[in-house]
């Protein structure tokens, strides 16, 4: 029987389409909107088929899972949106050597459109590696 862990998954969106303007610079205070691209149906999954979408939903994975995948919509993003997933070790049985919330990687992409798309997080290269027990949480950003 192989080890396992609970991923526990929090996902944030942060909107925001134009800089507040400077303080002193402007006459009239200028309107900001968010973006209409949204992020949506965000889930926790072994793997994603060749559209992204989710394939075997779950919020455990063993030690040895090849990644920790997260598939989600992305709803009418304008061009050139930023999407960023920082990958969380919130604690466990490394959490000596990281401490808590401890951010094991940040990564972005550049999308636009509707689509479903993922991200992962893969299991490092390193012979025998297992992943540490214990929650992770991975944050996507907008």
């Amino acid at each position: 029987m192989k080890n396992s862990f609970s991923l526990t998954v929090g996902v944030f969106v942060i909107l925001m389409s134009a800089a507040m303007p400077l303080v002193g610079c402007a006459e009239e205070e200028e309107e900001v909107s968010p973006p209409t691209g949204l992020l949506s149906e965000a889930t926790m999954v072994r793997g994603v088929d060749d559209g992204s979408r989710p394939v075997n939903p779950t919020g455990v994975f063993s030690t040895d899972a090849e990644g920790f995948f997260c598939s989600f919509k992305l709803t009418d993003a304008p061009p050139d949106t930023e999407i960023k997933a920082e990958w969380v070790y919130v604690g466990g049985e490394a959490e000596a050597q990281t401490g808590k919330n401890y951010t094991i990687e940040v990564l972005s992409a550049i999308a636009e459109g509707t689509c479903y798309t993922h991200v992962v997080m893969p299991l490092p290269p390193i012979p025998d590696y297992e992943w540490p027990r214990g929650d992770y949480r991975v944050i996507l950003y907008v």
